[in-house]
């Protein structure tokens, strides 16, 4: 596993780092650990991809720019579309700041030792997620595999249903109740007699409907908002770190 820690504080590096590599020691995971001081190093890294980033939110170093680790989030969610970022930081305030980006963590330094096993759980949980693929034969082409992740939701219009995913739009013949058999339950949502919703693509969800991470908005209808809800909340309780 490929990890990288973005943070000024070469001290904290250090001890971050050493962390890291006894947990990989004692879990019997292969860890690879890779440091960065500034967002120019991080954006321009030449290796391999890395699966994580420990992220620092407040970069001394940028500061004059403004930068901040929650805006270099972004632009590695763009870079590297697996890669999972846990934020570190001596501030609790930025709690409320972090969700303008793809995340699966939030801690503060002073717990990261106590909470190495949690993260890396959750993390090891969402590349999983990452790699695993689903396949769908697609009208008039050849079959598609998809990660869960890659997957905005789905959309039955007529006798053909619409798969809308971050790449572009596919055309299958599955019904929605013959795909929610085959999707992974706790992530996916049937809203309407129309949708089924990827669920860490919702960034908000009203009493009636979706708001979508890409602006899109998806209606929840009268007959499903009692499953839709307790779906939604089952799979919010997975996202609380």
């Amino acid at each position: 596993m490929q990890i990288g820690i973005c943070d000024d504080d070469k001290i904290w590096q250090k001890n971050a780092g050493n962390i890291i590599e006894d947990y990989g020691k004692k879990t019997g995971t292969e860890i690879r650990v890779h440091c960065f001081t500034s967002s120019e190093e991080l954006t321009s890294w030449p290796g391999p991809s890395l699966d994580v980033i420990f992220m620092d939110i407040v970069l001394e170093e940028e500061k004059e720019k403004d930068v901040t680790g929650i805006d270099l989030a972004a632009q590695i969610n763009q870079k590297w579309k697996d890669c999972q970022i846990v934020y570190l930081t001596n501030y609790l305030y930025y709690a409320t700041e972090i969700y303008h980006t793809d995340h699966v963590f939030f801690a503060l330094k002073e717990q990261f030792g106590e909470r190495i096993g949690e993260i890396f759980g959750k993390v090891l949980h969402e590349l999983a997620q990452s790699r695993e693929k689903l396949v769908f034969s697609v009208i008039k082409g050849k079959e598609i595999s998809l990660a869960p992740a890659d997957i905005i939701c789905f959309e039955r219009s007529g006798r053909k249903t619409n798969i809308i995913t971050v790449y572009g739009t596919y055309e299958i013949k599955e019904k929605l109740a013959e795909l929610m058999k085959q999707l992974p339950e706790i992530d996916f949502v049937r809203c309407h007699n129309s949708y089924i919703v990827y669920l860490p693509a919702v960034r908000e969800m009203l009493s009636d409907l979706f708001i979508l991470n890409d602006d899109r908005r998806i209606m929840i209808s009268r007959s499903y908002r009692k499953s839709t809800k307790e779906a939604f909340m089952r799979w919010a309780l997975t996202q609380i770190s």
